[in-house]
């Protein structure tokens, strides 16, 4: 007799659930309370351009709202933020297309960038500062839907390193967080850094030792997600030689001392023209006890070096002084160079089987967009300081007359035209 209660009981809920789904079909659905009307754009505007450029470019093709203008209902008001200059909004909204969704579309496809992409990019005119822990935040990405990007004021086309340091290595961080978010980050990761991130004193591990511990710089010590996107957005922004570098720096052993001595003379020594900087590290962090005229305790963060056993530099048949390795005594066994190289690895495949996104083909892209390239696309062109040419100052291949930067700005200036 249960068993038969139980039976039409259950029949019961079924043919329940049934009428509730007919019911609610499309076909009986009312008109929804939210207004859907397209509004045309005011062409009397001055934004008339930029706006324009967004729909065309961003909302009607990827469904995303690109905000210049400062929501405060989006924003976080734990900063004092203030919004961003219109014109420094052209050259984001410009640059946004042409080093990001532009890449991705052309590596991944659009239906790749259509299923991945954040649904909002809110531009921020200033830094926000977190006082208590000296940092500065560069971007933030919420819940795979929303990228806010910092400190956009200070934007500058002319310093591709500072484009890249500032925005464009947040853009990819704050994308790679999108994609692990649908897509798990490998448990074999996870397991090569376990017990060594440090998610409360990320920032009082200089990039160097991060480096030499196998993390790509100092906030990938944050945890194994940051650990996962840094090394993605590095890999994607830097030269092959700026990566060489860092690999480099990750096969030492890294230290903090202090010397004391001149400020002036420690400037200029660090500072001189073909000075071995060691990529990241050896540089000031800390500047105690300045007296004026005097001796200045300097803090910096250089190379083990291998000492005698009364501490003297050990040098070898050349007269050089040697460096302490991973695998060397006084090392700590942790060959960074190996771990980020097995890291690299990992995301590789990652991205290949997972997106069919091929990670070196993304790292050309970009730098055949930032840098100007042989004709094999990947070789640089050097200028007289050995550093790769920034393309977006050069001349445009379609007009000579201009620059590639200005070419950019004209996607938003040919829209000038339609203005009343």
């Amino acid at each position: 007799m249960m068993k038969s209660k139980l039976n039409i009981l259950l029949f019961s809920m079924m043919a329940f659930a049934g009428l509730n789904f007919v019911a609610c079909s499309d076909d009986d659905l009312k008109e929804t309370i939210f207004d859907t009307t397209d509004y045309p754009l005011d062409r009397t505007s001055y934004s008339f351009p930029l706006d324009s450029f967004l729909k065309a470019e961003f909302l009607e093709p990827y469904n995303l709202r690109f905000i210049y203008r400062l929501e405060d209902i989006g924003s976080d008001m734990n900063y004092n933020l203030v919004p961003t200059e219109y014109e420094k909004s052209v050259k984001m909204a410009v640059l946004a297309k042409y080093l990001w969704y532009d890449v991705y579309k052309e590596v991944g496809g659009s239906r790749f960038l259509k299923t991945y992409t954040p649904h909002i990019i809110h531009l921020i005119g200033s830094p926000a500062y977190n006082p208590s822990s000296g940092t500065m935040k560069l971007g933030e990405a919420e819940g795979g839907l929303k990228i806010t990007l910092y400190r956009c004021n200070g934007l500058d086309e002319t310093n591709i390193d500072q484009v890249n340091e500032f925005y464009f290595k947040t853009m990819h961080h704050e994308f790679g967080h999108i994609l692990h978010q649908n897509i798990i980050i490998p448990t074999a990761f996870v397991d090569i850094s376990n017990g060594r991130y440090n998610p409360l004193n990320w920032q009082e591990t200089h990039d160097s030792i991060a480096l030499s511990q196998g993390f790509m710089l100092q906030y990938a010590a944050n945890g194994k997600e940051d650990d996962w996107v840094e090394l993605l957005a590095n890999y994607v922004v830097r030269s092959d030689e700026e990566w060489a570098g860092m690999l480099n720096t990750a096969y030492y052993e890294w230290e903090e001392d202090s010397i004391q001595m001149q400020p002036a003379a420690y400037e200029r020594l660090v500072n001189k023209p073909g000075v071995n900087m060691d990529s990241i590290g050896y540089r000031t962090f800390k500047d105690l006890n300045s007296a004026s005229g005097g001796l200045a305790e300097m803090g910096v963060i250089r190379k083990k070096i291998k000492r005698d056993e009364n501490d003297r530099p050990i040098l070898d048949e050349n007269g050089s002084i040697q460096y302490i390795l991973a695998e060397d005594d006084g090392g700590d066994g942790v060959d960074g160079k190996a771990i980020l190289e097995k890291k690299l690895g990992m995301l590789r495949e990652w991205l290949l089987t997972n997106f069919q996104l091929d990670l070196d083909e993304l790292h050309y892209n970009v730098q055949n967009r930032q840098y100007v390239m042989g004709t094999d696309g990947r070789s640089y062109v050097y200028d007289a300081n050995g550093k790769p040419i920034n393309k977006l100052v050069q001349p445009s291949q379609s007009n000579p007359e201009i620059t590639v930067m200005d070419s950019l700005l004209n996607q938003v200036n040919r829209f000038k035209d339609l203005q009343k």
